[in-house]
């Protein structure tokens, strides 16, 4: 007797969420802008590794900000989405530098808005 198949869940594909992404940061709180399955489903994004994020490379620098700020928050304000040194934010700064994009300022808001203290640079070593 077959009752039903089981499928495994698709793996988790940053390029294809930043529409998402993009929209929930113009939320405050992030949370706003993601249904809490999609927060719960979303999570795993958070500790891909850093050439899962190299899609990035043809972004506009104003998204690949929007993003930084995006995940910056999502960090501190979503449960599950704790990062530390494989946050996305830090291939996203990566990113930004190497187009002399990345400045005070936006280093300022970062450290002011994270308790994650590779951000935004990475692990020293």
């Amino acid at each position: 007797m077959v009752t039903g198949s089981w499928e495994p869940a698709g793996a988790l594909n940053p390029a294809e969420e930043i529409p998402r992404f993009l929209a929930a940061a113009a939320n405050d709180p992030v949370a706003v802008g993601l249904a809490p399955d999609e927060q719960k489903r979303l999570g795993g994004l958070m500790k891909l590794d850093a050439a899962a994020w190299a899609f990035a490379e043809q972004l506009t620098d104003e998204e690949v900000v929007t993003l930084i700020r995006f995940f910056t928050r999502a960090e501190m304000e979503l449960p599950g989405w704790e990062a530390g040194k494989r946050s996305p934010v830090i291939p996203l700064v990566k990113i930004l530098k190497s187009r002399d994009g990345f400045g005070a300022d936006l280093r300022k808001w970062i450290k002011s808005n994270t308790d994650n203290r590779y951000l935004p640079n990475g692990s020293v070593l």
